[in-house]
């Protein structure tokens, strides 16, 4: 009786370390690949893509989002300033028209434009 104690006693203090380790490395394989995550975030845009836009939602096709956007134009060359004030007028149409959607992609194609004359030379 007494060996038969101790080898069950053995067996479920095998079993404890082996759910322990079991944990452990599931702890560890999440860290590592949020690790991995972050690095390759941060190194997409070091390598030179543009940051996200700030028109991704349905609420930033509100005209008052795109005050900024407007006010940015501004500094634009004649020609950008153009293309940029029509785009907005077109978002503006699509705003009115309902057509969230395509208000946002007309916003984030102005934005474009706006943010590569900002970019350093």
């Amino acid at each position: 009786m007494d060996l038969r104690s101790g080898l069950l006693q053995m067996v479920k203090t095998e079993w404890d370390l082996m759910k322990n380790l079991t944990a452990l490395t599931a702890a560890f394989i999440m860290t590592a690949a949020c690790t991995q995550q972050t690095e390759s975030r941060q190194s997409s845009l070091t390598a030179g893509e543009e940051p996200p836009s700030r028109f991704q939602s349905i609420g930033s096709c509100e005209p008052t989002a795109w005050v900024g956007l407007q006010n940015d134009a501004e500094r634009l060359p004649p020609n950008q300033k153009l293309q940029v004030k029509m785009m907005l007028d077109n978002a503006q149409s699509f705003y009115a028209d309902d057509n969230r959607g395509q208000c946002i992609l007309v916003l984030q194609n102005a934005e474009r434009i706006v943010r590569q004359h900002d970019l350093p030379s």
